[in-house]
């Protein structure tokens, strides 16, 4: 009986490793396709830049401050269950504000759909736009 259910298991266990294997190469840079989320200031630097923190929950990417016109960005590629998801911290003047910049099943669908996908994010006095390839823009969230 046993050796039945060795030959019968014995393939069903190497494939599953295999599977697990491939998968696990797939998020940790493998063969996936690569994200990227840029933000940028265009805020004045009066009274103070714009300091933003951005995070995921296995990374923290610190904190940033950014003058007008600069950019702070990052890649990654999607972990194994497709959930994704990073947050920022924004602070400028006496205004603050916390959203997240990326989340795979919903951002993915505002962003460039040509590879590899970005997600282009402005900082302006009036609020926070999203950007499909850079070009067009449009408003995603007010400061308060």
């Amino acid at each position: 009986m046993f050796r039945s259910m060795n030959r019968l298991f014995l393939p069903l266990l190497i494939s599953l490793a295999f599977h697990s294997a491939y998968a696990v190469s797939n998020a940790d840079g493998g063969v996936t396709d690569q994200y990227t989320v840029s933000v940028v200031s265009a805020v004045p630097n009066n009274p103070k830049p714009l300091r933003i923190h951005c995070q995921s929950v296995d990374r923290d990417l610190g904190y940033q401050i950014l003058n007008t016109g600069e950019d702070f960005h990052w890649s990654f590629r999607l972990n194994v269950s497709y959930t994704t998801r990073y947050y920022c911290y924004f602070w400028w003047d006496s205004k603050d504000k916390r959203f997240d910049v990326f989340d795979s099943y919903t951002v993915i669908d505002k962003s460039q759909k040509q590879t590899p996908f970005a997600s282009y994010w402005s900082v302006r006095p009036e609020g926070f736009y999203l950007s499909n390839g850079n070009a067009t823009w449009e408003k995603e969230y007010d400061w308060a």
